[in-house]
């Protein structure tokens, strides 16, 4: 990335001053991500009053950190890849001759 594609900004996270270099294309995210951590943290202040800064930057960080790991999850491809050259092997094994029983297939 050439510096003309960056840019300084400066998040304000939990009333701290965070200054970054990004991607200007990037810029929209970071600001969100910036909001969404300051909800989260301003939530379990509200709902844990008896907790410590710290208690509440690490279930903020554990809520992200899940949400995150959920849409990887959700966005693997593999096994369905690994379908899809199952059921291309299967379409080339029927193409190429007669001598292949279609109930075998049927049954994988």
């Amino acid at each position: 990335m050439d510096d003309k594609n960056k840019m300084r900004i400066h998040l304000l996270i939990d009333n701290d001053r965070y200054p970054l270099i990004i991607a200007r294309e990037d810029e929209q995210l970071y600001r969100d991500a910036a909001k969404q951590i300051d909800y989260k943290l301003n939530r379990y202040r509200r709902e844990y009053p008896e907790f410590s800064a710290m208690k509440h930057w690490a279930m903020a960080a554990l809520e992200l950190a899940f949400e995150n790991m959920s849409l990887k999850d959700r966005n693997d491809t593999r096994p369905l890849m690994d379908k899809l050259k199952e059921l291309g092997k299967d379409i080339d094994q029927c193409i190429k001759g007669p001598e292949n029983d279609t109930e075998q297939l049927l049954e994988k």
